[in-house]
């Protein structure tokens, strides 16, 4: 340590998505389409509106993380 150079090695770093935005923003968006089917749907009187909206928000949330995590894992392998 009294001046020397420090070699440098050169190594590969491996970028990997990172799986939770993806399963977060997949389930964002899920719910969030969820959310808007649920609006614009038929109204049913057997259910109330708000339970309608939490389990569309809940079922495409859901199916969105699935989605995000399919596209993150497809990323992962293509590089």
């Amino acid at each position: 340590m009294t001046g020397q150079p420090r070699k440098q090695q050169r190594g590969r770093v491996r970028r990997l998505p990172r799986f939770s935005a993806f399963l977060l923003t997949g389930g964002l968006a899920g719910l969030l389409i969820g959310l808007i089917l649920s609006a614009i749907g038929p109204v049913d009187v057997r259910y109330d509106s708000f339970s309608v909206a939490g389990f569309l928000g809940l079922i495409c949330a859901g199916l969105g993380a699935l989605a995000g995590g399919l596209v993150a894992v497809l990323i992962e392998k293509r590089r």
